[in-house]
C-alpha cells in the first residue's frame, strides 16, 4: 500500500482513509474498470432482454465485444492472484458478480420453462459462467483463431444446446 500511495502522490494514511486494505483497493479498481467498460449498461441489456434465451445470447455477445479490451487486465489479475491473496479476493469478487448474473439468467430460463430437463439451475449457471469466461474466450479467439462472429455463433449454439430445453 505504501508503494501505491507513493505512486498516487498520497500518504499511506490517506490511502487507508479510502480503502480498508489492498483487497478493497483492487476491488475498487476492477469495479472502476467495469464502469469504464459500461458493464452497468451491459447488465441492463441482459436483464431487459425479452426472454431468457435472449438474455443468454446477450451474455455471449457482451463477452465477444468486451473481452478484447479487458484481456490485458484479466491476464494481469490472473498472474497476480496466484501470488497475492488480496488480488485473489478482488478477482473472486468480480467473478462472483458475473456468476450472479448467470444465475439470474438461468433462473429466468427456469421460470419460463426453458431450462433443459434434468439440469439443475446451479449446474446450468456454472456452465454459462465457465463457458463465457475470459479464459474460454481467450482460448478460442486468441489462441485457436476464432473470429468474433465464430465465437458468438458457436458459443451461442453450445450454450443453447447445453442449458435450454
Amino acid at each position: 500500500m505504501g508503494a501505491i500511495a507513493k505512486e498516487a502522490g498520497l500518504s499511506r494514511q490517506a490511502l487507508y482513509l479510502v480503502f480498508a486494505d489492498k483487497a478493497d483497493l483492487f476491488v475498487a479498481l476492477l469495479r472502476y474498470v467495469d464502469g469504464q467498460r459500461g458493464i452497468v449498461k451491459e447488465q441492463a441489456k441482459i436483464r431487459d432482454a425479452p426472454t431468457g434465451v435472449d438474455a443468454l445470447l446477450a451474455i455471449v455477445d457482451r463477452q465477444a465485444r468486451l473481452n478484447p479490451d479487458f484481456k490485458p487486465l484479466a491476464d494481469t489479475f490472473e498472474l497476480l492472484r496466484r501470488q497475492d491473496p488480496a488480488v485473489e479476493q478482488a478477482w473472486r469478487d468480480r467473478q462472483g458478480d458475473r456468476l450472479e448474473g448467470c444465475r439470474v439468467v438461468v433462473a429466468r430460463l427456469a421460470a419460463e420453462g426453458r431450462l433443459r430437463p434434468g439440469l439443475d439451475s446451479a449446474a446450468a449457471a456454472d456452465l454459462v459462467w465457465t463457458l463465457t469466461s475470459v479464459s474460454a474466450w481467450d482460448d478460442l479467439v486468441a489462441r485457436r483463431g476464432w473470429t468474433d462472429a465464430e465465437y458468438r455463433e458457436r458459443m451461442s449454439a453450445l450454450l443453447l444446446a447445453a442449458v435450454v430445453a
